[in-house]
């Protein structure tokens, strides 16, 4: 599973990062035609719950007083994105960049860090051990739950709840809200559920967005791992 989304045969690609999104830009279009594309991208696609903002990595393209303006005026302010960067390779754009008061250097990436606000015994439900938490309900919309290490849900995760994990993360009913596994790590890392139907999924720094009804494994078991820089999805079987 790629962890990128392109606009089609556009060459635009927004990468999920662990400081947020870079939006990298082909450098071989005309300025009309890029914003054109740059403005069709979906408001949803940088609507992350997880990261600082957006680095705009133009390439080579050279940036006109004109196109930054542009960008500013057609994409920036009507989407709202916080932009942390504007990167390009071309000097004296950068120049130009810099002297209007926009960062042109490389964000510093955030540490994967085991979430703060691990939750109490009592307040998962029951515990099973130092690195588990059971929680035995299901999580409604704005539910936000943290473990430092595996997290067990016996019930579904329902759409607008969340669940972060120093470990795997486990959903018994339907996965249907925000998941990041491997927040502390993502050696030997999962996520595992009885029915996938997010639209987004994180584990470690590798995000993936853009899940919809028509993927192969949309409301089915599978078993979530990380391989090769990407989320790789096998059907969740239980052996005999």
């Amino acid at each position: 599973m790629n962890t990128e989304y392109s606009v089609k045969d556009s060459g635009l690609q927004l990468k999920g990062t662990n400081f947020g999104i870079r939006a990298v830009f082909p450098d071989d279009l005309t300025d009309d035609a890029l914003l054109k594309i740059f403005a069709a991208v979906p408001q949803e696609a940088y609507a992350l719950p997880i990261g600082r903002g957006v680095v705009l990595d133009f390439q080579a393209r050279p940036c006109s007083e004109r196109f930054i303006t542009r960008v500013m005026r057609e994409v920036v302010w009507p989407k709202k994105l916080k932009v942390l960067a504007w990167l390009t390779s071309d000097k004296d754009s950068s120049k130009r960049l810099e002297g209007a008061g926009f960062c042109v250097t490389e964000p510093e990436p955030d540490p994967i860090q085991v979430p703060a606000r691990a939750q109490k015994q009592e307040q998962a439900g029951a515990a099973a051990g130092p690195n588990v938490v059971i929680l035995d309900r299901s999580l409604r919309s704005g539910r936000h739950e943290e473990h430092g290490g595996n997290v067990v849900l016996v019930g579904h995760l329902n759409e607008g709840a969340e669940i972060y994990a120093g470990g795997s993360v486990f959903v018994l009913g339907r996965l249907k809200g925000l998941v990041h596994a491997g927040c502390g790590g993502t050696d030997g890392v999962c996520v595992v559920t009885g029915s996938f139907e997010a639209r987004q999924l994180r584990v470690g720094d590798k995000l993936c967005d853009q899940f919809g009804y028509d993927m192969k494994w949309w409301k089915k078991p599978v078993i979530i791992t990380l391989e090769n820089e990407g989320l790789l999805f096998r059907e969740w079987t239980i052996p005999q």
